[in-house]
């Protein structure tokens, strides 16, 4: 019996040292299950934070890509606006192109409205100052060869004025006049591929002066009487840098004249030309 008992309460002891035991292990086999599974959870953070950090990075990029795409040009185009004659005529002579031994007036005078009596270099000067004032407004650099109607500029002098500024485009001011009284009309001309000068901008300036004609006479609504190339203007065998000049209309025309010389058809003009050139200058 006594043995009996002693049997059983080793057995009990032995079980219970085993279960024990056991209860142990499963802990400290579970603790370092834990500590080894931390390691991922460690990893796993600093992948976010590497993520982040490279996604910071790229929006700091891609932030820095946004801005360059939506800043200003390093260079803003340059147009050069040439408001035709003076209120003077000037009859000293500049050769007609360089190397040129054929010499040409400087300026022989505008014309004069067939009603109105407005004289050309009025009306020029009036439509000039406009552009000039709506151009700025979207942003370009805007240089005038003169602003005043008593400045009497020879053409070699306008020309090399656009050649200075190294001007994206250099557009003059005109008014046409005809001997026929019907006549109307608005047409551009663009330098001839004579020389040195003219064969660099004769394509460029073709283009631009196409395009700022017909949205002139689309917007306006008058007749468009086309692009013409010139190879007797002094202004442009001169020019280095491409060159057109707007006939806005004939002051020898009635209708055409008194529209001239109202504000409210120079601000068309002028709108119309700045839409041109915006189209045509980019």
């Amino acid at each position: 019996m006594k043995k009996n008992v002693r049997f059983i309460v080793g057995l009990v002891l032995g079980v219970a040292v085993l279960i024990a035991g056991f209860v142990v292990y499963e802990s400290y086999s579970s603790t370092f299950k834990t500590k080894k599974a931390a390691v991922p959870v460690e990893n796993k953070l600093s992948n976010k934070q590497i993520k982040s950090n490279n996604s910071n990075g790229n929006g700091i990029s891609n932030n820095c890509e946004k801005i360059k795409s939506s800043s200003p040009e390093a260079r803003k185009k340059i147009i050069v606006i040439d408001p035709g004659h003076a209120d003077r005529s000037n009859l000293e002579k500049e050769p007609l192109a360089p190397g040129s031994s054929e010499m040409k007036i400087k300026d022989g005078g505008g014309a004069e409205g067939v009603v109105t009596k407005t004289p050309e270099y009025s009306v020029n000067m009036s439509v000039s100052m406009k552009l000039k004032a709506l151009l700025e407004s979207e942003g370009y650099t805007v240089k005038m060869t003169k602003t005043k109607i008593s400045e009497s500029l020879g053409n070699v002098e306008r020309a090399e004025i656009g050649n200075k500024e190294n001007a994206d485009l250099v557009i003059r001011i005109h008014a046409d006049s005809s001997d026929s009284s019907k006549v109307s009309g608005a047409s551009m001309l663009v330098p001839e591929p004579i020389n040195e000068n003219t064969k660099n901008i004769n394509e460029k300036s073709m283009y631009y002066g196409k395009t700022i004609l017909n949205v002139l006479v689309n917007e306006v609504g008058m007749n468009n009487r086309g692009v013409v190339q010139r190879n007797d203007m002094t202004g442009f065998n001169w020019s280095k840098v491409p060159v057109v000049l707007v006939e806005m209309g004939f002051l020898s025309n009635a209708e055409e004249d008194k529209l001239l010389c109202s504000d409210e058809y120079q601000n068309k003009l002028a709108q119309g030309l700045c839409h041109g050139i915006k189209t045509a200058v980019k």
